[in-house]
């Protein structure tokens, strides 16, 4: 009985879950006001090229956290940040169940006001595309948000970011989360913080024990 209330009580924090590992891109400290670029591989979750930090630079602030990404990443050198083919992308892998529903976002935004645009796509194990969203209208001045559902087709599935614009400007990215929708029909967002759903489970766990305590024996 008491694993069960544990369970209960446990179900809120359960449904909170992130599956997106490093989705604000904190795990890289940089300075407040400052800016740095890493070779993806050194930044937590993520693969592809090269992901430039920021923190408040241009008093921009992240939409999440303290820090976003600037997807048209700086590159230089010859090491492993050096500059590399093909369009700026950089994506992230994570594990899916078969057949479950998830709902994915994003929060994006404009470095200058010249014309911005990225795709953002859900793929499974062998690349094919279960999910592709061009995203074209950015604003320079406020932090817009993009969310999509899906239904994974295997165990591991990838969100990927690729920018539609060359040069190493543009396609502020932060806040990128991937969770699972419990039930059809309800809202992935409602269910897992919703507040009274807590409270329920709460009362309802306090009243379970109540029940079933035993009475002391004289």
């Amino acid at each position: 009985m008491r694993i069960l209330l544990m369970c209960i009580c446990c179900l809120p924090l359960v449904s909170q879950a992130g599956i997106i590992s490093n989705g604000s891109f904190e795990q890289n400290d940089v300075r407040y006001g400052g800016w740095s670029f890493f070779a993806s591989e050194d930044v937590v979750g993520w693969q592809g090229h090269n992901i430039e930090i920021w923190d408040n630079l241009f008093n921009i602030q992240a939409a999440h956290g303290q820090q976003f990404i600037e997807l048209n990443a700086h590159c230089s050198g010859k090491g492993k940040k050096a500059c590399q083919p093909g369009n700026y992308h950089i994506y992230q892998d994570f594990i899916t169940e078969a057949g479950a529903k998830y709902r994915f976002g994003l929060d994006y935004r404009a470095r200058t006001n010249k014309p911005e645009a990225f795709t953002v796509s859900i793929q499974d194990s062998s690349g094919s595309e279960v999910f592709e969203q061009v995203i074209d209208d950015h604003d320079a001045s406020s932090w817009r948000h993009f969310s999509g559902d899906f239904v994974a087709s295997d165990s591991l599935s990838r969100i990927r970011f690729d920018s539609m614009v060359n040069g190493s400007l543009g396609n502020l990215i932060d806040n990128v989360y991937v969770e699972v929708i419990p039930l059809s029909g309800f809202s992935a967002a409602a269910f897992s913080v919703s507040e009274p759903v807590t409270i329920v489970l709460f009362i309802f766990a306090l009243a379970l024990l109540i029940v079933t305590r035993k009475p002391k024996q004289s």
